[in-house]
Order: C-alpha cells, then structure tokens, then sequence
C-alpha cells in the first residue's frame, strides 16, 4: 500500500500540548529497552545537532567591561609564522591555551578555555565577548587585577583563522567547584552523554555526586534537570525532526519490508498539513496471523508519555500457545471513534476478514471503539474485558464478595451455572445484580461465547501486557518509539522461535497444562452406550 503523498508539513501535532514545562521537576521515565541509541538508520533519518562547541553567546552570562583594552598582538614577535593548530580530538582535560594557536572559530576557542577552567578549576570569565574579540579574565568581576591570567583572541588579519594574540598563563587563585554560568548544560550533557545512555534513569542526587567526584564540579538541581532534558534530546533528536521525516520512515519501513502497511494521514489547514495519525502493520505480521493464530484479536490504547502527548492504539492476537501476538499498532493523537474506525479499516483490510473467519475481537467498553466495530465490522464476535466491567462494578459496590461473585459469573460455562450465580448476586444486593445486567452478560461470560472460536479468554490481558512491555518506549519521541515497538516485536519473535525448537511435541505447552490437569479427572468418567450414540458422563460418587 502506497503513503499519503509525500509533502512538506508542519511538524507538530495538531491540538496536541508541546511545552518543555511540563518536564520541570519531573523524573524522565527513559525507556528500559533503549535498542534504538546509536541506531545507523535512525542517526541517519534524525540528525543528532550536537553543539560539540559546547558553549555559545546565549548560553553564558557574558560580562563586558568598557575598561578593557587591547593590549596589542605581540605574537608575530615570538613565533613568526609558524602557529600552533589546536586539535580538537585531544582529550578535554589536557586542552589549554598557547600564545599564537589558531581555531577554527570562537566557539571552538571557547570550548577549550572552559574545558581548560573545568580541569583545573578555573574560574574564568568573558570581559568582552563578540563575533570579533575575546578577552577572557580569571576570578569574579570583583577581584578586577587581583588574578594576572589573561588571554585575547581575535580573528586574524590575513585569513579566517581566530587566533590567540596574547597571553598571560600564570594563576594564582584557589581551586573552584562551582564555575557558574561558564559551565552550560550543553557542555554538562556532551561530556555525560554516555553515562546518561547507560543509566536513563539515574537520580539528580547521584548525577550531582558522580560530577562532583569525576569532574570536581558542584551542580544544581535545575543544571541536572537542564543537563537531562538537553542529553536526551542529543540522544532521540529534535521533536521538529520526527514529525518532519515521519514520510521518510514510512518509506525506509516499506523499503525493508516489501508488502507491509504503513498509512500517514494529516489534517489539513489554509496555512498548512498537520501530522495526525500513522499506522503500521509488517507483512510478516499479518501473514503470520492468518496462517497460525486463533481467530482472535485485542484492541486497546495507551497514553504516549513524552512531551507530545497523544495515544497508541494496538492490535494483538493469540498464537496456538495463547500468548501475545501483536499485528499492527497505531499512533494517534485521541482515542475516539474516527480513529478506531480507520484502524480498524485498515486492519479488516490486512487481515482479510469474511464472516466465514470467525473473528472475535476484545476490548474495554470505549464507545467510540464499540460503534466502530458494528460499522466495520458487524459480522465479528464482539467480547467485552471482564476486568474493565469488574472495576467498574466495584466502583459502585465495594467489597471484596463482589468481585469474588463478578469472576464466578464470568467464568460460568453454562447458561444454568450463569443463572444460578446470577441469583447469588442478586440475593447479595438487588441494584448489583441490575447493574450486570445491563451490561450484556452475553459479551463477557463464557457460557454464551460461541464454541468454534477456540478461545475461553474474558479479559483484554495480552493488550495490556503488551502495553506494559513498551512502557518506556511510550516516553520516547515518535520515530524512537515507532522502531522500540518494531524492535521489541522482532527479538520478541525470534526468542519465540527459539523456544518453539525446542517443543518436543506438536502441541504447544500451555494446551499440555491444560490436558494434564484435565486428565487428572479423567479417572471419574466412563462410556455409557445409549442406542446409536455412545456418551461420557461423570461418576459423581467421588465428587458429592
């Protein structure tokens, strides 16, 4: 299936909330899997724009003084023509100044005083600072030509080479822990970024004491909180650049996996497109679905927990060993009818559902998703989660006889068990019974669920296990999360074909469980021939 064409769009999501206040103070819930860092494809569709000059002019709290003055470039005294070049791929705390070096620019130049200040415990500032000169002094404003380090650069006369042009190397301060407005998040989250990597969910109080032992700095809390937010931000890329290169992604993944879906739709405005909605299902997925799954399949949605808020929508199935089998998920920005209803055209299509299949899909009561199952697909068996209805059951009515009775109904396998439990129920609290009444026993009992659909299932588990799983994905950006979920699908899948080789028999191991247990009572039947037809029935003198 093609895209929706491939155009230039506003990159946020319409009615979606982007602040970066909504991350202050709290804790940043990075994903347990992380697969994705340093991924080449990702890397190559998502620019990481890291400032390696790790300080510019907005950043810092320059200072500049009308009494400083040039005190002239005496270089050409020393050395002629021949200039130290400075090398940037030196390890950072073996940099320091040279009368005479050349840099590539100010902001490299800036880059090597501060990582200079940080090694040694500097505390130098920027009297003057501009696109043409730099005069860098060392102690507070304050303690004005009590410190004779001194160093000015500017840019050179002849090319475009910045240059130190004189330089007083000699200090006589006290070693500082706290360097202020000098040391920028920028430079905290470049030289920590690793560690971040390994540890995402590592506490202010422990990033502020591994700094202070590795880098003989004292950081704030609102650093560390900066400090974060930026490293991650190098880390997964720039909001604007997932939500711009969402086409790019949809064409790599059908690149990748010939026959797959990917559908992009966008809402759009006089002035613009706005990205609304994408959906992804992989051929192997579907084809694997309809070949050797039970006719049976989960929708759910879950909230998105990064700073663009929205939902994810998920289709998972059952395997022969009843266990999670996702198909296809989407991304939208609200649950609601129309977003259900076009999943779930979209899944009807990849699946090829008929009436003759059988299906049975499962879910919460969610209006918009129950009307959109009887538009689309009103020849499915509609199951509706016992736990969903439990709770709100015990919203009304609390007390734990109330669940205890709610399963009982449930999991009733007859219409007459159904009923007596029912009545049990009613002798409990009248208003509880109605209660249940109303809410269509026929969708989430078992007594009533037709017998060809090989599944006794009553609740939605498997979705919101699947949910679980991609807890920490969910707080990634879009294009990050969307390669999580296929990467968590894809290792998922190949540990289940590992475990599938080791079977030694043909039937899978919780159907096993399920025969051995029954095959304990097998003992208390026998064959009773009745004419023309022979049945089993249960001598019930062990059991009474």
């Amino acid at each position: 299936m093609t895209l929706t064409s491939n155009v230039e769009v506003e990159v946020y999501m319409e009615d979606l909330n982007v602040t970066d206040d909504e991350s202050d103070g709290e804790e940043y819930v990075a994903s347990t899997m992380d697969k994705t860092i340093w991924d080449p494809f990702l890397n190559d569709l998502v620019q990481r724009e890291v400032e390696w000059s790790g300080i510019s002019s907005d950043d810092a709290e320059w200072t500049f003084s009308n009494e400083e003055t040039d005190k002239g470039d005496n270089i050409g005294q020393i050395f002629g023509d021949q200039y130290l070049v400075h090398n940037p791929r030196i390890p950072w705390k073996k940099m320091e100044p040279h009368l005479g070096e050349k840099y590539e620019s100010p902001e490299q130049f800036k880059l090597c005083l501060t990582n200079y200040a940080v090694a040694n415990g500097y505390q130098l500032r920027f009297t003057k600072c501009d696109r043409s000169r730099i005069l860098v002094r060392c102690g507070k404003k304050s303690d004005e030509n009590k410190f004779p380090f001194r160093c000015w650069a500017s840019w050179m006369g002849n090319e475009l080479t910045w240059q130190v042009k004189s330089l007083e190397k000699k200090h006589v301060c006290a070693r500082k822990y706290s360097l202020g407005s000098l040391i920028t998040p920028s430079w905290i989250a470049n030289h920590y970024l690793n560690d971040l990597i390994r540890n995402p969910k590592m506490k202010f109080k422990e990033m502020k004491a591994d700094f202070l032992q590795n880098y003989s700095l004292k950081l704030s809390r609102g650093q560390c909180e900066r400090t974060r937010a930026l490293a991650f931000t190098l880390i997964d890329g720039k909001l604007t650049d997932h939500y711009a290169r969402i086409w790019d992604y949809g064409d790599e993944v059908l690149r990748s996996n010939p026959r797959s879906t990917v559908e992009i739709g966008v809402d759009v405005n006089p002035d613009a497109k706005y990205f609304k909605r994408i959906y992804i299902c992989l051929k192997a997925l579907k084809e694997g679905w309809l070949k050797g799954c039970r006719k049976v399949i989960d929708l759910d949605g879950c909230f998105l927990k990064g700073k663009v808020k929205g939902e994810l929508i998920v289709a998972i199935g059952r395997d022969r060993n009843n266990q999670i089998y996702p198909i296809a998920w989407a991304v939208v920005n609200v649950e609601n009818k129309d977003n259900w209803k076009w999943l779930i055209e979209l899944l009807q299509s990849d699946i090829e559902t008929v009436e003759e299949n059988g299906v049975t899909l499962i879910s919460d009561q969610h209006k918009g998703l129950l009307e959109a199952v009887k538009e689309v697909m009103p020849h499915a068996k509609h199951r509706q989660c016992a736990r969903h209805i439990c709770a709100n059951v015990y919203k009304r009515f609390s007390g734990e006889i109330y669940k205890t009775l709610f399963w009982e109904v449930a999991m009733s396998t007859t219409d007459q068990q159904f009923k007596n439990n029912m009545e049990k129920m009613k002798e409990l609290n009248n208003d509880a019974y109605d209660d249940l009444v109303k809410r269509n026993p026929k969708t989430w009992c078992r007594a009533y669920f037709a017998t060809d659909r090989a599944c006794e299932a009553v609740e939605n588990g498997v979705s919101e296990s699947f949910n679980s799983a991609i807890v920490g994905a969910r707080g990634k950006p879009l294009i990050t999360m969307l390669e999580e979920i296929r990467l968590h699908v894809m290792e998922r899948f190949d540990a289940m074909k590992r475990s599938t080789n080791s079977w030694k028999t043909v039937v899978a191991p919780k159907i096993l469980i399920k025969m051995k247990k029954w095959h304990k009572n097998m003992r208390n039947w026998m064959v009773i021939p009745s004419g023309l037809y022979w049945r089993l029935e249960m001598v019930m003198k062990d059991i009474w």
